[in-house]
């Protein structure tokens, strides 16, 4: 018992002799003032001696130090006499957990270091518990070149949650490829446990005008934490009253935003730049190619046509075709897709071209050029196919000619002959009267005679008809329109069945977007606010039916970018609202 008292003894005296480090604070806020206090018992003062020394590091700053003398209390309760050199340092603004910086003391001419302190920095409960910005990959670039935007988001150690998008336009300077954010993913900060970061490409865009265009400020709202507050709480119970004092922190509504963004868009140069050019500004592939070089007449002869690049998301023009007039053609067939490849949007278009000859012969078809700009080169570029040669045989027919016919023999006498000994078995008749009117006074005969006529004439104009609506690709367009809309229908349908709210709204987004450039023959993927009202309006909508749509589209934006949390009713009672809405549209038809 005597040797486990002696070295209690013994770390009491030690401790009391120890140099310590204490602050003036328990929390220490991002920018805000603070003291690092070096506690030195008197006793313990080498002589000679200089000033404790402080280099701070990592963004913070000193700026003074004094010292006092006191005194403390040690294990035992007595007291004794101390020194405390008062540093007195600035925060940086970032947050995490640092090395301050160094502390060192030269005594009897040797210096030695004392310490590192390593500081926790936070931010206060006062500021914004969410950070958000929006970075594009570009300040500066070309009419119709893409460039993308990030959006990131930091929250720290007083966020509550309940995050959602109060505002997300992208203003109507450009063509836009939003990202579902599906791979946005919160993870914690290194040096910062109680923070998490998150950050993924939002959006392709391609700017539709030259000069200083803007990305307006993405608006946010969400819980934090509020700052400690004091309450003091009278509380009585028989007869009794009694007063006491404790600190409350409260959820508040807060809102963060982003910095509005400004794009310098560049002309493109006038110099060297070729006739048929394509408009399209970026990197691009360009193939054109025949899939036979001969054929017969009555069969069909197809062009393929692939595009490729990385300039307007969704948008790519169509190449000058050569003249095709020694063929027949049939409306082209186009499919354009788009994908995101190493962080670029990359729209490709596959055109097919049927061709059907008109007579047979050797024909050679020109070259197809495709000009574009590339903006990294800073020149016009362009990619030639062909020409082509093509060669046209007779096509098989079973048609029989006039002189192919053999001529009908003349009668022989031995024929003359047995007819005659035929003849013998008629009777005369010529004492019965029959009277028989001819068939072709009957109605009857006439209307056998017209009717086929008439029904000629119904064949060749329901066959122009079919032709002619055949090569009117918006009246097929048209007439697809409602088939479309029932398959993102049944897509939305499904979504709600799995509880998938991204799916949900980007079926009711696209159906929506769909159904309109189906009834309209105009591709509203990709329009800007302006264009996308001022389309509705030539068609004929009212301005409140407009802004109906309008409406609709930004709430599904909003829905599908920044999701909350929607119950199985509502997300119903959408869906009901979006056929309603549909069903008033069905004017353009």
């Amino acid at each position: 018992m005597k040797r486990l008292f002696f070295f209690i003894l013994l770390a009491a005296v030690f401790a009391q002799a120890r140099i310590s480090l204490e602050y003036d604070r328990d929390r220490i806020d991002a920018g805000s003032s603070f003291e690092l206090r070096v506690v030195v018992p008197l006793r313990e003062l080498a002589e000679p001696r200089d000033i404790p020394k402080f280099a701070p590091s990592n963004g913070f700053s000193l700026r003074g130090m004094d010292s006092t003398d006191t005194q403390v209390q040690d294990f035992f309760g007595r007291g004794f006499s101390v020194r405390k050199y008062n540093f007195k340092l600035t925060a940086p603004k970032k947050t995490g957990r640092s090395i301050a910086g160094i502390l060192t003391w030269t005594i009897q001419g040797t210096e030695y270091e004392l310490a590192r302190p390593e500081i926790s920095v936070q931010k206060s409960f006062d500021d914004a518990a969410l950070s958000v910005a929006l970075t594009p990959s570009k300040y500066t670039v070309y009419e119709g070149e893409q460039l993308s935007v990030t959006l990131s988001l930091h929250t720290y150690e007083h966020f509550q949650g309940n995050l959602a998008a109060l505002n997300m336009d992208l203003g109507n300077d450009f063509i836009a490829h939003r990202s579902d954010l599906s791979n946005l993913q919160f993870t914690r900060v290194p040096n910062a446990p109680q923070e998490s970061e998150a950050s993924a490409k939002f959006a392709w865009l391609s700017p539709v005008k030259t000069g200083t265009v803007s990305i307006p400020a993405f608006k946010f709202k969400y819980t934090k934490i509020g700052a400690p507050k004091v309450v003091e709480e009278n509380k009585s119970s028989g007869g009794f009253s009694m007063s006491f004092k404790s600190i409350r922190q409260e959820p508040i509504d807060a809102e963060a935003s982003t910095v509005p963004i400004r794009i310098n868009v560049l002309p493109l140069p006038t110099a060297n730049r070729p006739d048929n050019f394509s408009g399209m500004v970026g990197d691009y592939s360009f193939t054109a190619s025949f899939d036979k070089d001969s054929l017969k007449v009555g069969e069909a002869l197809t062009l393929s046509v692939l595009i490729k690049g990385d300039g307007k998301p969704g948008t790519i023009t169509d190449p000058e075709l050569p003249n095709l007039s020694d063929f027949r053609s049939v409306p082209p067939e186009t499919d354009i897709n788009k994908n995101v490849v190493q962080g670029k949007v990359i729209t490709s278009k596959n055109i097919r071209v049927f061709l059907y000859p008109k007579k047979k012969g050797e024909f050679e078809i020109p070259a197809i050029t495709y000009t574009w700009f590339d903006p990294n080169q800073k020149k016009y570029k362009s990619k030639t196919q062909g020409p082509w040669k093509i060669k046209v045989e007779k096509g098989d027919g079973n048609a029989t000619y006039a002189s192919d016919i053999p001529a009908p023999q003349a009668a022989q006498k031995e024929d003359i002959e047995n007819l005659g000994s035929d003849i013998r078995y008629m009777h005369n008749l010529s004492n019965i009267k029959i009277e028989v009117k001819p068939f072709y006074k009957s109605a009857l005969f006439w209307m056998l005679l017209i009717l086929p006529i008439i029904l000629y004439i119904i064949f060749c104009a329901f066959i122009r008809r079919y032709r002619k609506n055949l090569g009117n690709a918006a009246l097929v367009r048209k007439a697809k329109a409602q088939a479309n809309l029932k398959k993102y229908t049944t897509l939305a349908k499904e979504a709600l069945a799995k509880n998938d709210g991204k799916a949900f709204y980007a079926a009711l987004e696209n159906g929506l977007v769909g159904y309109l450039s189906d009834l309209s023959n105009l591709e509203f993927r990709g329009m800007t606010k302006d264009f996308f009202r001022k389309n509705l309006n030539d068609l004929g909508l009212t301005e409140d039916k407009v802004k109906q749509v309008s409406d609709w589209m930004e709430a599904c934006a909003f829905a599908r970018f920044a999701p909350s949390e929607q119950t199985a009713v509502e997300r119903e009672d959408a869906l009901q609202k979006f056929e309603a809405l549909c069903n008033t549209l069905e004017i353009l038809k």
